[in-house]
C-alpha cells in the first residue's frame, strides 16, 4: 500500500494567500470639521375638484398642481459665515370657466455673508433677488393682458446690518443701511 500525495499552486495562487496575511490599514476619519452644509426639499402638490348641483356657484371642474423647490448650502469657517437660500414656487390651475392660468410663479434668492463679533452678533451683508419665470398675465373683463415677464420686475436688495443668532435655528437681521 503507498499514498502519493501532491500540491500545486501557481504564482497567483501564493501572491494572493501572501498578500491576505498583510496587516490591514484602520480607515481613520477625516479630524476637519465639515465646512459646507447643504441640501433641500422638494414637493409636488396636485389637487381637482368637482361640483354638480352646486347652487352657490363654482366650477364643475378644477386641476391645481403646484411645486416648490427650497435648497440651501450655509458655510462655516472660524468667524465666517455664508448662508444661501432659494426658494422656488411654480404652479397652474385649469378650471371649466376661466381656462389654465398660473396661480404661483416666484423665486427667492438669498444670500448672506457674516463676520462673528462674538457668539450670538454677525456683521452682515444680505443680497436678495425675487422675480417670476413665465410671463404674467391680468384678466380684466375676462381679457388676457400682459402685465409682467421674467425678471419684470425683479426686486433686488443688497443691505448691510448686524446679525443676531441667539441659536442655530434662529436669525434676526438687523439693517439700518439698505
Amino acid at each position: 500500500m503507498s499514498f502519493f500525495f501532491s500540491e500545486a499552486q501557481d504564482a497567483s495562487i501564493r501572491k494572493l494567500q501572501a498578500e491576505s496575511l498583510r496587516p490591514v490599514k484602520k480607515y481613520v476619519p477625516d479630524s476637519l470639521i465639515k465646512k459646507w452644509k447643504s441640501g433641500g426639499n422638494y414637493t409636488l402638490t396636485i389637487g381637482q375638484g368637482t361640483l354638480s348641483n352646486w347652487a352657490a356657484g363654482g366650477d364643475q371642474f378644477s386641476l391645481t398642481v403646484n411645486t416648490i423647490l427650497q435648497l440651501y448650502s450655509y458655510y462655516r469657517k472660524g468667524r465666517n459665515s455664508w448662508d444661501n437660500t432659494l426658494d422656488i414656487f411654480f404652479g397652474y390651475i385649469n378650471t371649466t370657466s376661466l381656462g389654465s392660468r398660473k396661480n404661483d410663479d416666484r423665486f427667492d434668492l438669498i444670500s448672506k455673508y457674516g463676520y462673528s463679533l462674538n457668539k450670538k452678533i454677525n456683521l452682515a451683508t444680505l443680497f436678495n433677488v425675487r422675480s417670476q419665470f413665465v410671463r404674467g398675465y391680468t384678466y380684466p373683463n375676462n381679457v388676457k393682458t400682459f402685465a409682467s415677464s421674467f425678471l419684470s420686475p425683479a426686486y433686488i436688495i443688497f443691505s448691510q446690518g448686524l446679525d443676531f443668532r441667539p441659536n442655530k435655528q434662529i436669525s434676526v437681521f438687523f439693517s439700518p443701511i439698505t
